[in-house]
């Protein structure tokens, strides 16, 4: 992987080509270079309680599994994240909220985007444009869930499963970061 421009912050891309992060539990394809790569993306989105809404939720997400496949003339990336359900993720009926799950899909797409940037030379990271989720089946407290990520570009598809039943799929399309810091132009309402 050779240096990949993606738009961060200073700070962040310098840590986002550390060494030091332990990627030895990730299964998959890619090489242990773009999983770390990914990983510390991740981990600056994610960013700590004062830092960003949801940290301590996203820190949590345990990123177990990346692939990059080619299929047919196209190449996608495929994440993999496993989480336990906890109580402040679940509503009054301790069922996840939809809130949390919608914060979740959007961690593990955009993480699947990133994936895929990585593997094509693009910028993967940027902001929702729009995110459909469709619940099939409730997730109650103490569900370990895993969540499956596939980009083809824009939009993400994912789906989140609960005891190997498919509770939740989701579409995420984003904009390209640099995009939105380039365009000079003042949106009219």
């Amino acid at each position: 992987m050779g240096h990949l421009q993606i738009f961060l912050p200073t700070s962040m891309s310098k840590c986002a080509y550390e060494k030091d992060i332990d990627v030895s539990h990730m299964r998959g394809n890619a090489s242990t270079e773009t999983k770390r790569f990914c990983l510390a993306i991740l981990h600056f989105f994610v960013g700590t309680k004062s830092t960003s809404f949801g940290a301590d939720i996203g820190q949590n997400l345990n990123w177990v599994e990346m692939n990059i496949h080619e299929e047919n003339h196209y190449t996608y990336a495929e994440t993999i994240f496993n989480i336990t359900i906890e109580k402040e993720m679940c509503n009054v009926r301790q069922i996840l909220h939809g809130a949390c799950a919608a914060y979740m899909v959007d961690l593990c797409t955009v993480a699947s985007l990133v994936t895929l940037g990585t593997a094509q030379g693009f910028d993967g990271t940027g902001v929702s444009q729009s995110m459909n989720l469709v619940w099939h089946r409730a997730i109650r407290l103490r569900t370990v869930e895993a969540k499956k990520s596939k980009s083809y570009r824009i939009p993400c598809l994912e789906k989140l499963w609960a005891d190997d039943k498919l509770c939740i799929s989701a579409t995420h399309s984003t904009v390209i970061m640099a995009l939105i810091f380039n365009d000079k132009t003042k949106a009219k309402l």
